[in-house]
């Protein structure tokens, strides 16, 4: 009868284990996906705070037809041009033509100016502009026409 006991208690142990080893699999995996996502928050934080652009037209002599729009990546991060949206008084435009100027590469590098034709004809009057960048980073210019 005492054999009994301990083999009861060798099974109860033994379940105790392959519980605990588990919930430590399960536990480890979760805390290994939530560091995942947290340093992936991470870092598209820091891209967004090292992201800064600036429409540098002139708002007073925006050319019209087609309307182009300057717009100088004066942040730190390389950007991707073809990634950008243009709104156009609350407009999307689709398919603007886009060119860099400045330090050129396949991408929108610091200090570089990508040149946004819009072909468009504007009516006299007042209008605006948003550019937004691939990571969330916008700006907006009014301008008169």
């Amino acid at each position: 009868m005492g054999a009994s006991g301990s083999t009861t208690q060798l099974v109860f142990f033994v379940s105790a284990i392959i519980v605990a080893t588990a919930v430590v699999a399960v536990a480890a995996n979760s805390v290994y996906e939530l560091t995942t996502g947290i340093d992936d928050r991470s870092n598209q934080i820091s891209d967004e705070m090292s992201t800064r652009i600036e429409i540098i037209n002139d708002p007073s002599s925006v050319p019209n037809n087609p309307v182009l729009i300057y717009v100088q990546n004066q942040g730190t991060t390389v950007l991707n041009h073809n990634y950008i949206i243009a709104m156009l008084d609350g407009t999307a435009v689709v398919d603007p033509d886009l060119s860099l100027t400045g330090n050129i590469t396949t991408h929108w590098d610091p200090s570089s100016i990508l040149t946004i034709s819009i072909d468009q004809n504007l009516a006299s009057g007042d209008h605006i502009v948003q550019v937004t960048t691939e990571n969330g980073v916008t700006d907006t210019m009014s301008f008169r026409i």
